[in-house]
């Protein structure tokens, strides 16, 4: 795992107080509030997850590419405040979390911008564009940026923590219609990297480290995947760890949004909570409500299969009837060949109208020959 981690670990946002002079900031519109208050669980969870230099260390060797792994000093990675002071004197947040990663031998640095999204959302390439233009706002004053004339590289990171697959686009070339194709040059093409935890999760081979064991403990899909990703972080992750809270966050938030009451989660304060009878019991009503599910489902199959084969029953009955009403009125090379022509015929008008035909003609060869057009008409 690249570094030893970020050298002041008390580098946390703080908030800023606006001086006297300053003009007092404005209460935001009541939907704002709103949307704070009802922001996802999960999101915090995974921010404050990634807060911790031993998970985001190991995210970066994963994903980042080698060449750019090797030019930075990983040793002095600084997570760094995520507000600032615009140029109304409004506090502002840029995203989620933001780490700060000196490059080797070199004034420039590399700016990873965290966001975690729980839900797909189509107009992410915007929101990304938005927040980073923020970031670079702020770089501007830095002085060595005014001095050098040369901005840092801003890398723009979305941890997709739901489960559903993410379909949505990646950077605003996605979003432009076809007709603006031959005008790429001209536009936007911001792009975002993207990963999806759960399915990064489905094909880890193994869980030995603290990230890979907190992707694992996060997914679970049954009990024993489960109790083996919580011991294995039990042992990797250090006491003062605040990934530690976050999982416990998101495994109480998690089942609370699947039906375990609110009252039995709230006894899940701390990871050794994760294994105690609150989550033995729970995982064994979840067993037993997802037995009792599929008897269920393999119930309402049966039904419908038994549908399915009274139907075919039917269908099969009233061709035989045609063919036999064939049989009586034009002999047994008419109905034969009528047997023929109705042979895969599921339809039930169909045969009305092929019992009507029988009553009306006065000829096997015109009874058939028409038949014969209903059948083409219909393929």
């Amino acid at each position: 795992m690249p570094g030893t981690g970020p050298r002041d670990p008390c580098s946390d946002s703080v908030e800023r107080e606006p001086s006297p002079d300053q003009p007092r900031q404005e209460a935001p519109p009541r939907e704002e509030v709103r949307q704070k208050a009802i922001h996802q669980p999960k999101d915090k969870s995974a921010k404050n997850s990634y807060g911790d230099w031993i998970m985001m260390g190991e995210f970066l060797d994963k994903h980042l590419p080698r060449r750019l792994l090797a030019g930075l000093d990983l040793d002095r990675a600084l997570k760094t405040s995520t507000e600032y002071v615009d140029r109304k004197h409004r506090t502002v947040r840029h995203v989620d979390l933001m780490w700060r990663i000196p490059f080797r031998d070199s004034w420039l640095y590399l700016l990873v911008v965290f966001e975690a999204q729980s839900t797909v959302d189509w107009q992410m390439p915007v929101r990304v564009l938005l927040r980073t233009a923020l970031v670079y706002d702020d770089i501007l004053r830095d002085p060595e940026v005014r001095k050098r004339r040369t901005l840092p590289l801003v890398l723009p990171i979305v941890v997709y923590v739901g489960t559903e697959p993410w379909d949505a686009p990646t950077g605003l070339e996605e979003l432009l219609p076809k007709e603006a194709k031959p005008f790429l040059p001209f536009a936007l093409g911001h792009d975002f990297l993207l990963v999806s935890e759960a399915e990064e999760a489905k094909v880890l081979d193994k869980a030995d480290t603290p990230r890979t064991a907190a992707l694992k403990l996060r997914y679970a899909e049954d009990r024993t995947e489960f109790r083996e990703a919580l011991a294995t972080l039990k042992k990797l992750l250090p006491e003062e760890s605040p990934t530690r809270q976050a999982l416990v966050e998101w495994v109480r938030t998690s089942r609370i949004d699947e039906g375990a009451k609110e009252e039995e989660m709230a006894e899940l304060r701390t990871l050794e909570d994760l294994g105690s009878p609150v989550m033995e019991t729970w995982w064994a009503k979840e067993r037993r409500e997802a037995r009792e599910k599929g008897h269920a489902e393999g119930r309402a199959e049966g039904h419908k299969q038994g549908l399915r084969e009274a139907e075919t029953l039917l269908r099969r009955r009233q061709r035989a009837t045609l063919v036999r009403l064939a049989r009586r009125k034009f002999g047994a090379e008419t109905a034969e060949a009528l047997a023929a022509l109705l042979e895969g015929v599921s339809d039930a008008e169909r045969f009305d109208v092929v019992a009507d035909l029988i009553v009306d003609f006065d000829s096997g060869r015109d009874l058939l020959a028409q038949v014969e057009d209903l059948r083409a008409g219909s393929r």
